[in-house]
């Protein structure tokens, strides 16, 4: 069983104008053939401002990135998720809350890598990524050398990057895949922490420790 089959949701699309409002969508061929015609991870291009921007990669249905954007509204946040029904979902929550500081982007993160502007983000979260449980999946995962690469151009100085899995074979993948970069230096002592206990939790961590799953996470530092 995937991850996206677990707990179906019945979701409601928004409003054409909420939509207009909260809701980017860049399909596979823009961002393949024209990419210079769509709109930059970068505060400037997705709010006119010039405000602190903070990304969540795999937001799904918002939770945590919109309880983040209602914490810090001296900030922008953006979530990119390539579920639609997710997202709608997300987007009911920000326009409930009337939140003037996020958007929603539905594209696939691994096509997205062109639209990332240097040092124009203050924050990274990747929490429960997709590990392609299968064999013939590994290989898709989003955590591997190029994603570390493009965070490192993409992330401000003195920026983080928080990865969070209850996958132990994609958290240990990641670990050593930081332990050889080089670039990045953890914000604990330790060589990674059990457990993730933020005031919001997203639906996916929910619904995995109810099943008993062990979270492990790290966040690492751009010095």
């Amino acid at each position: 069983m995937t991850r996206r089959k677990l707990g179906r949701m019945k979701v409601r699309p928004p409003d054409p104008e909420t939509e207009r409002r909260y809701l980017l969508r860049f399909t596979g061929r823009q961002l393949y053939h024209e990419p210079e015609l769509l709109p930059g991870l970068s505060s400037p291009e997705l709010f006119g401002d010039e405000r602190p921007l903070e990304l969540d990669v795999g937001c799904g249905t918002g939770e945590y990135l919109c309880h983040l954007a209602q914490s810090d509204p001296e900030a922008n946040y953006a979530g990119v998720d390539l579920h639609l029904k997710s997202l709608h979902k997300a987007v009911g929550r920000a326009a409930e809350a009337g939140l003037e500081n996020i958007k929603f982007i539905c594209a696939d993160f691994r096509q997205m890598y062109p639209l990332l502007r240097p040092a124009a983000l203050r924050a990274v979260y990747l929490h429960f990524p997709d590990p392609g449980i299968k064999p013939r999946y590994r290989k898709r995962r989003l955590f591997n050398e190029r994603f570390l690469e493009e965070m490192h151009r993409a992330v401000v100085p003195g920026g983080k990057l928080s990865l969070v899995t209850d996958d132990e074979d994609y958290f240990r993948q990641m670990l050593e895949l930081i332990e050889r970069d080089g670039r990045w230096r953890r914000t604990h002592e330790e060589p990674y922490l059990v457990g993730f206990d933020p005031p919001v939790k997203s639906r996916f961590q929910r619904m995995w420790e109810r099943r008993g799953r062990t979270i492990y996470r790290f966040e690492l530092a751009r010095p």
